[in-house]
């Protein structure tokens, strides 16, 4: 009897311990737990901040960085029908490295749905509406990544090989840019083309897209429609001129620039692409199309005046020596980029002005807007303050101003040489200052010919 109320009695006590204990227990479980967490969230908080780092650190080697591949950039509005045709045909004719770059011109037939749904190297840029042809091509350039460019309307069908022979012609014939031919297109890369249907266009390209160097031949002017060029072509040209409206010669625009650089351009006459033909432009309507048309023409004929008797004037010491589209600006002129730093530009250098010396210059001439690709390319001096042009002279004539000759041209005296005003509009986009004087061309002649002077590309876009 004893034993067993002994035996109650330490049960008893277990169980009063027990219950004593719990609460201990059950606090310290609850400490552990609260521990873990703080632990847990030290840790991920740690590893937040070192994977942010390395992808700030990845991010910044890696931008600009370009892959040896070619970039396609294909501007777009509406006829989202056509893109995902042209879409179709990249992907299945195209065996080099590539991505494309569909630029979206503020279409509202769900163009950009359709593109973000797609798989494969497909990067979208949307702008929020149709800004031109040549904003979209701009966007897309700044994108790219690739080694090569290549522009194609989103009209366009691609058949097979017409890359790898592309990027062919372009290694072998050294040119700055090439293109294929077609069935329909102004100028020389037209060909008649046999079928009438354009299910019968396979076919028919498989059998002409043979390589042939035989039917390359050089060509002074090449149609954006389908355009390939090295990046270097795109450093030494800069961004196309978005001061035109929709579409049509912006793509004169800046071969006219290639052609004043004396760079080689090669049509391709061994591979054939199909176009339907400036679908986007002719959804304006007749009217409407001529207005653009028209209003585009008088603004290249502004800008480039007597393009092609420049181009029999200018020294032949030009080509081959990697012109660059700086090297055509003037010396003694105000210039800019994206940010609100003003440049003096004297003689192919950029000296930064102060916010001071810009009070104290007055009523000095707004800078003229650069790209960033055109701006990098111009060494930065020191610090000065703009001297006037009239302040300079070179044996007798003004050293930066502008004169008019009795042969009826405008030219800048730069550093001892003569160089021609491409056009009057040039001369007022830099903001020149023409003297009164008209100089015998008798005398201008004592000076060596330089590079001509052009007018700069119209940069719309804030962030090229």
């Amino acid at each position: 009897m004893e034993r067993r109320l002994c035996r109650r009695f330490r049960r008893c006590r277990r169980l009063a311990h027990g219950r004593n204990r719990k609460p201990a227990k059950r606090q310290s479980r609850s400490a552990a737990c609260e521990n873990r967490r703080e632990e847990s969230l030290r840790a991920y908080e740690l590893g937040y901040a070192a994977g942010y780092a390395h992808g700030v650190m990845e991010g910044k080697r890696s931008f600009g960085a370009g892959f040896d591949g070619t970039s396609i950039i294909i501007p777009t509005y509406n006829r989202k029908d056509l893109l995902i045709e042209c879409l179709n045909r990249i992907e299945a004719h195209t065996a080099a490295p590539y991505e494309v770059i569909v630029v979206d011109n503020g279409s509202d037939d769900g163009t950009a749905d359709e593109v973000r749904r797609r798989r494969g190297p497909v990067r979208l840029a949307v702008h929020p509406q149709n800004s031109g042809f040549a904003r979209a091509v701009n966007t897309g350039l700044m994108m790219a990544k690739g080694q090569t460019i290549a522009l194609l309307n989103n009209d366009v069908l691609v058949t097979e090989r017409w890359l790898d022979q592309l990027l062919g012609c372009l290694e072998l014939t050294g040119a700055a840019a090439v293109g294929p031919v077609t069935n329909y297109i102004s100028g020389d890369q037209q060909i008649d083309a046999p079928y009438e249907d354009v299910a019968e266009m396979p076919a028919f390209a498989a059998s002409f897209n043979a390589p042939d160097p035989r039917k390359w031949r050089e060509a002074s002017r090449l149609v954006g429609f389908c355009l390939l060029f090295p990046r270097t072509t795109l450093e030494q040209a800069g961004y196309f001129d978005e001061g035109y409206v929709i579409g049509n010669y912006e793509d004169d625009d800046w071969v006219a620039r290639l052609l004043l650089q004396g760079k080689k351009m090669v049509i391709a006459g061994d591979t054939f692409v199909h176009h339907y033909g400036s679908l986007t432009m002719k959804g304006l309507g007749a009217q409407g199309f001529e207005q653009v048309n028209a209003r585009n023409h008088d603004y290249f004929a502004e800008k480039w005046g007597d393009l092609h008797g420049l181009l029999r004037r200018i020294p032949e010491s030009r080509a081959g020596h990697g012109q660059r589209a700086v090297d055509f600006f003037p010396t003694h002129a105000y210039v800019k980029g994206w940010s609100d730093t003003v440049y003096w530009l004297e003689h192919g250098v950029r000296h930064p002005v102060s916010a001071a010396l810009q009070e104290e210059a007055g009523n000095a001439p707004s800078p003229v807007r650069l790209s960033v690709i055109d701006l990098l390319q111009i060494p930065v001096g020191a610090p000065q303050t703009p001297a006037e042009p009239r302040a300079e002279k070179t044996a007798g004539l003004p050293e930066g101003g502008a004169v008019r000759s009795t042969d009826g041209r405008l030219y800048q005296i730069d550093r001892g040489r003569r160089r021609e005003v491409m056009s009057e509009y040039a001369c007022r986009v830099w903001n020149l200052n023409v003297f009164p004087e008209i100089i015998p061309f008798q005398i201008l002649q004592q000076y060596p010919a330089g590079l001509p002077i052009t007018p700069p590309p119209r940069i719309i876009s804030e962030d090229l």
